[in-house]
């Protein structure tokens, strides 16, 4: 019989209901089909109103998470687990220890962004740029964003970058412009959150390709396009999300010859390739002719700058254009400019300096906090891949944490089509206000997977 915890729960009581029913069902302690005490007997249980138990069989059943039938009762409805992925409580509030959300350290670029917000506001140019832009950017736009990628050792012409609204409308876009609803796209075993998003947005099947430790597996890769006949390739072979792997450059030479033999476009996430202080040369600049290159500004320079660049093969402009017109119409050209003069006067530099050297002083926090436990990471990594220790299961770690005020990434979301979840979390290091708050966020976790995983088991 089921039995909610609730007593360490925020809110009303038929909220705290609700909310412990969803962490159940997505941990896994509720199964879907499986019958829920009566709204009498669970009032009996927990001492509350049966009014107070039928609000929060009401919240459930509005959230997706059961179905209530006359004369039987209340079940877990087929699907609730994704849906209470969604339903789950947000932790909130200022007790949160945020280690989920893969974002860049804040406190970096505050200041630089403020005087380039006087300097732009005095600008002769101002009238022109909060006025309608050509699709693909302003040509000073394009000749920035050709610059930047150039320091990533892919010279490109200006001619071929256009400007996007961040790096996910760029994938958003190519996406869009070579695949049609029903295509399969191959991306690693484990993949960025947003690409499945967009995947199922868009009707396109994910085909996950093995990984180790250094990324994908040129073999596994091969096979894949036999298999398959897909033709479209999603990588991020600098600090892959969610792994930190990085694909080393013999590895990445016998990507771009099989992607040749097969007729492959490469769709090349960059996001993270300003990172290192010596990164690996982009796939896009051995195979020119068949990759999209795509970076941005969220991670080096700020998240709130949706500012992308996107080095697209000559044959293949028109298409993204029209499918980035479609989608997005144009870039935002504020802070297109802003992050232009960045990348031309130095700040972008500066910027990811700073980054790199609190990435760097989270990891050895990281080193530290999780001694025991394995892991893979890069010194400039925002993240790391943390295995877990058995018997804990990914679900079973993120809803514990939750308890403790430790907000955690569904792994899940990184497992494209039917794939197993692993048993490992990403751990986001630069989320956290400072050093001392990531060191309590990973003590909270380090603790809590030292025990078992019984304690928090919501049964009677």
């Amino acid at each position: 019989m089921w039995m909610p915890r609730v007593e360490d729960r925020p809110g009303p009581k038929y909220v705290r209901i609700a909310d412990a029913l969803a962490e159940d069902i997505y941990a896994g302690r509720l199964a879907v089909g499986e019958r829920l005490p009566t709204h009498r007997d669970l009032a009996w249980r927990l001492g509350v109103t049966v009014g107070t138990v039928s609000r929060a069989y009401a919240e459930a059943e509005r959230r997706g998470l059961v179905v209530g039938e006359v004369g039987r009762g209340s079940f877990v409805r087929a699907g609730a687990r994704s849906a209470a992925m969604l339903a789950m409580p947000d932790v909130g509030g200022p007790q949160t220890i945020e280690l989920g959300i893969n974002r860049p350290p804040i406190g970096i670029a505050e200041t630089a962004l403020a005087e380039a917000m006087v300097e732009l506001g005095r600008s002769p140019r101002l009238g022109d740029l909060v006025n309608y832009q050509a699709h693909t950017g302003r040509w000073e736009h394009r000749m920035a964003g050709a610059r930047l990628i150039g320091r990533r050792g892919h010279a490109v012409d200006p001619e071929i970058v256009l400007v996007t609204s961040g790096a996910e409308h760029a994938i958003a876009a190519t996406l869009t412009a070579l695949c049609d609803p029903g295509d399969t796209v191959m991306v690693e075993q484990y993949t960025w959150s947003g690409t499945r998003a967009l995947a199922s947005l868009l009707r396109l099947g994910l085909k996950p390709v093995a990984m180790d430790e250094e990324g994908m597996l040129p073999d596994a890769f091969e096979a894949a396009c036999k298999t398959t006949g897909s033709r479209v390739l999603y990588t991020t072979p600098e600090i892959q999300n969610p792994t930190a792997a990085v694909l080393g450059e013999d590895r990445r030479r016998e990507i771009a010859a099989i992607a040749r033999r097969h007729d492959v476009t490469i769709i090349e996430d960059d996001v993270y390739g300003l990172l290192p202080e010596h990164p690996q040369i982009p796939i896009a600049a051995l195979a020119p002719e068949r990759t999209v290159y795509i970076n941005g500004a969220s991670k080096t320079m700020a998240p709130a700058m949706r500012v992308g660049f996107v080095a697209v093969p000559q044959d293949r402009v028109g298409r993204f254009t029209a499918a980035a017109r479609a989608t997005n119409w144009m870039a935002p050209p504020l802070m297109a400019e802003i992050v232009s003069r960045w990348i031309d006067d130095g700040t972008a530099e500066l910027l990811a300096t700073r980054t790199r050297a609190v990435a760097g002083r989270r990891q050895k926090v990281a080193a530290r906090m999780l001694r025991d436990f394995p892991y893979q990471t890069m010194p400039a990594a925002f993240h790391v891949w943390l295995e877990l220790p058995e018997p804990w299961r990914a679900q079973d770690a993120v809803a514990a944490a939750r308890m403790r005020n430790v907000s955690l990434t569904s792994t899940e979301l990184f497992v494209p089509g039917r794939e197993e979840t692993p048993h490992a979390l990403r751990l986001s290091l630069t989320a956290s206000r400072d050093e001392a708050e990531l060191e309590r966020g990973l003590g909270i976790l380090v603790e809590t997977l030292k025990a078992s995983p019984e304690p928090f088991l919501a049964v009677a």
